[in-house]
């Protein structure tokens, strides 16, 4: 799909990081975190709307946390420890959106779980409740994690005997990412899904300042 260039004139203000814009002037070149730079969606929505959700979720989610975790690499010898929580609370944060574009009207207790099993790897299932009601809900609204817990590595999901579960960072990271090539396949192939998908983008589109 083709978007539009950037016909803006030089500007002295900096372009916001996330969120709304920080300008006057209205954006023209697309931008897949700023969603009031977005092309609007067709009716019913075409391929050409998979290759913009492709573009958000690969260019304006997974290669953003790619890139800190790199950083992270690159400069602390001991990796994630110590920098972790806040790459946790960032996939909590992608596991919701993405889940709210796959299954925009249902609440989210269920849309995760759902989500979590349709579209991340086998290994991962048992544990989709949990994603939900204590990562998910415990970083986003709590900071805190209270029966469940993340390790700084690639360690696989281990169920502690209490029934809690136990996995690394970069695990979940894998499965994540995982999970987005699966969601982006299956809205080439259905159409259901791809209508709410479409909901979603138009109610986040809708709402954006410009």
């Amino acid at each position: 799909m083709k978007f539009p260039e950037d016909r803006n004139l030089p500007s002295a203000l900096s372009p916001s990081i996330s969120g709304a814009l920080v300008t006057t002037r209205t954006p023209i070149r697309f931008t897949p975190r700023l969603p009031s730079t977005w092309p609007p969606v067709t009716r019913p929505a075409d391929d050409a709307f998979i290759d913009t959700l492709e573009r958000l979720f690969l260019e304006g989610m997974l290669a953003e946390l790619n890139n800190v975790c790199a950083d992270i690499f690159a400069n602390n010898p001991s990796g994630l420890q110590g920098r972790g929580h806040v790459i946790a609370v960032a996939m909590m944060s992608m596991l919701e959106a993405l889940s709210k574009f796959a299954f925009p009207t249902k609440p989210q207790h269920e849309r995760i779980p759902e989500f979590v099993e349709k579209y991340f790897p086998p290994n991962f299932h048992p544990i989709r409740q949990q994603l939900s009601a204590d990562y998910r809900n415990g970083l986003i609204h709590e900071w805190f994690m209270k029966t469940v817990a993340f390790l700084p590595g690639s360690e696989p999901i281990i169920i502690q005997a209490n029934g809690a579960p136990v996995l690394g960072l970069l695990t979940f990271k894998a499965g994540l990412t995982e999970s987005i090539t699966n969601f982006l396949a299956d809205l080439r192939t259905d159409p259901d899904r791809r209508a709410a998908a479409a909901d979603r983008y138009h109610t986040l589109q809708s709402n954006a300042l410009s």
